[in-house]
């Protein structure tokens, strides 16, 4: 395995935007641009990467490309998405042209290689073409990216069982959007079996699968239908009530960088 620290730190999590940074020895990877690339550029700068090598999509909406194909045509850097996410693109055109020779075809299930990482995309239920979340393994250490799903499948609970640090949704408080201001329809649409999880949602995920060890973001709030300290509070208490720890349980930060983590490589 290679000898490399592995470094990942969520850049903004949440509906008006989603980045997070993935690094190990000379990679310096993305997974989404929902931001723009300006945005992205700046908070990357804040946390000394000054280049990227490539950047993985998990699906097409908008909180999540928005500076895709801004960043691939500045930098010449190539776009890892599914068959399905990218037939999307091409068809609606949705982050402009990329070039064919930077258009990388992600195959859930099968590992492939960038740079000092072994990375693999992994299947999550979502009303999208063809999302996935993603596993990075470098230097003996594995982290992951699993956002925007309805529920969790034996193959999500699967990978992030071997993460020691992931980033996962925790988008709303149950009650908080039964009575809010969505319409009806969308209010079903989020509590669907391809919309978004829930605050209990996280908190039974990771009493599912925590080893007392992982250090994990919950991301993804809703801005309307949740608060930090709500999702915290659920979580924290779930995990409380099956006896379970983690190392460390934090909220990612909506709009700019939230703290580096840092995991030494396994000797």
């Amino acid at each position: 395995m290679i000898d490399c620290m592995l470094r990942f730190c969520p850049v903004a999590s949440g509906s008006s935007g989603n980045c997070v940074y993935v690094g190990a020895g000379d990679t310096h990877l993305i997974v989404d641009a929902g931001l723009s690339g300006k945005r992205i550029e700046s908070a990357l700068s804040s946390l000394s990467v000054s280049e990227l090598t490539g950047i993985l999509v998990t699906h097409e909406h908008s909180d999540h490309v928005a500076g895709v194909g801004v960043l691939s045509r500045r930098f010449g850097l190539p776009v890892y998405a599914s068959a399905n996410t990218w037939r999307f693109f091409l068809r609606h055109k949705t982050i402009g042209k990329v070039e064919e020779g930077l258009r990388k075809v992600v195959v859930p299930g099968e590992p492939f290689e960038i740079g000092d990482f072994r990375v693999t995309a992994f299947d999550v239920p979502h009303d999208a073409s063809q999302p996935v979340g993603y596993m990075f393994e470098a230097g003996g250490k594995k982290a992951a990216v699993a956002t925007d799903m309805g529920y969790v499948t034996d193959t999500v609970r699967g990978f992030l069982r071997e993460a020691d640090v992931l980033l996962i949704e925790s988008n709303h408080d149950i009650e908080m959007l039964q009575n809010g201001r969505y319409p009806q329809a969308l209010k079903e649409r989020v509590m669907s079996s391809r919309g978004h999880l829930s605050n209990v949602a996280a908190g039974a995920l990771l009493a599912e699968i925590a080893g007392g060890k992982q250090q994990v973001f919950l991301g993804h709030l809703s801005e309307e239908n949740n608060r930090p300290m709500i999702a915290m509070d659920t979580v924290r208490g779930i995990l409380e009530a099956n006896e379970v720890g983690v190392g460390r349980l934090a909220v990612a930060e909506r709009y700019e960088p939230s703290e580096m983590v840092i995991l030494p490589s396994v000797q």
